[in-house]
């Protein structure tokens, strides 16, 4: 009944003005009243916070018999406060896999700034993985030095041709031949014995590290808080509406037509008349929004509306992929009674980020509620 009511005091309106000019947006609920002696007509919107509040004064109108001009305009902003814990990644490249040239390279926290949400992210340091971020070959030599004492002459066959380090062998690349003991042969000091100094290589390659690359994660608490919608009130107040002098009295505000008794032209005023409120009446019915969709409030059985959508029943289906902010956790989806009678047992469809949700619609006699989890495509019972 509300929303008849709605319907039949804009149309009233409509077809009273004197001016053509109408309102870009369409008021949630229009009262015309009399209070306290003064007539009134008030109409209220519930609009996004960056429409401009002067749009929404009209000029002077009349209807019923009265004048009716712009007295004031009141403003009541519905605030939001969201909160929730992100992760991010974080990928940094470091020449050493020492833990300190690491934590040299990360930022103790992030500034986090993403789809209406901020705050700081602080670093996890339980969350590192170092990885090697490529190889290359190098080339090198493995040496060995080996000393053979106690030899009674420099002879070569006392020295081995190759030895054995770390499982590899390697081949005599030189040797050094010291005098370590002397004896008198006759008048003349003469070697007795001799120690060899032998040299031992062989080539080598290996993998090296070109650098290392190191996750790590941030955690913490983001919010998102804003102005979620504002209440504009207009007040029109209304002076009787005096005709000037050697007006027709008939035409008075209250019946513009009184006048045109008998006149041929009343059959097609009063065609055009109609055709204006039928067209009107379609345009409002077209732009009502019949399916809502909301999140749980701060308590049990409280819940937000966060959007509204026009569905059609040909396609039953809403798209909740660009819906700012985007939802998390549980959903609720209300169809509204005309769509939802005419859509008892086919599916409804809500198309999500994470893949489309798709369920069935079982009451016509009422609104339509579904509940589920927009993260996991899961139904709430």
């Amino acid at each position: 009944m509300k929303h008849i009511r709605h319907l039949a005091l804009c149309l009233l309106l409509a077809l009273s003005l004197t001016t053509s000019a109408f309102a870009a947006e369409v008021p949630e609920e229009l009262v015309v009243e009399n209070l306290n002696g003064q007539q009134r007509v008030v109409k209220t919107y519930v609009l996004p916070p960056e429409v401009d509040p002067e749009t929404l004064k009209e000029p002077p109108f009349d209807y019923d018999g009265f004048t009716y001009t712009w007295a004031y305009t009141t403003k009541e902003e519905q605030p939001f406060l969201e909160t929730k814990m992100v992760t991010e990644t974080v990928t940094v490249e470091t020449s050493s896999k020492d833990l300190s040239a690491i934590l040299a390279a990360l930022s103790p926290s992030i500034p986090y700034d993403k789809d209406g949400f901020t705050g700081e992210l602080a670093l996890d340091h339980t969350t590192l993985v170092t990885e090697a971020a490529d190889y290359t070959t190098k080339y090198g030599t493995v040496s060995e030095t080996k000393v053979i004492s106690n030899l009674d002459r420099n002879d070569m066959s006392y020295v081995p041709a190759t030895t054995v380090k770390d499982g590899r062998t390697l081949s005599l690349a030189g040797v050094e031949w010291q005098v370590t003991g002397t004896d008198l042969v006759g008048e003349t000091l003469s070697p007795s014995s001799w120690q060899a100094v032998a040299t031992y290589s062989a080539s080598t390659s290996w993998q090296a590290a070109t650098g290392y690359v190191t996750t790590a994660e941030y955690h913490g608490e983001v919010v998102s808080e804003g102005i979620e919608s504002v209440t504009y009130t207009v007040v029109y107040t209304g002076a009787e509406t005096v005709p000037a002098e050697g007006e027709n009295p008939s035409f008075n505000g209250t019946n513009p037509f009184a006048g045109l008794a008998g006149s041929p032209l009343l059959p097609v005023g009063g065609f055009m008349l109609l055709a204006l409120a039928a067209g009107f009446g379609v345009l409002l019915f077209m732009r009502r929004k019949n399916v809502y969709v909301y999140i749980p409030g701060d308590r049990p059985r409280d819940y937000k509306l966060i959007a509204k959508f026009r569905a059609d029943e040909k396609y039953p289906s809403i798209d909740l992929r660009k819906a700012e902010p985007y939802p998390t956790g549980v959903v609720a989806v209300e169809v509204k009674r005309p769509l939802a009678k005419e859509l008892v047992g086919q599916n409804f469809t809500v198309q999500c980020q994470e893949g489309d949700y798709v369920y069935a619609i079982h009451r016509g006699d009422g609104d339509d509620w579904h509940e589920f989890n927009v993260d996991t495509l899961t139904p709430i019972t």
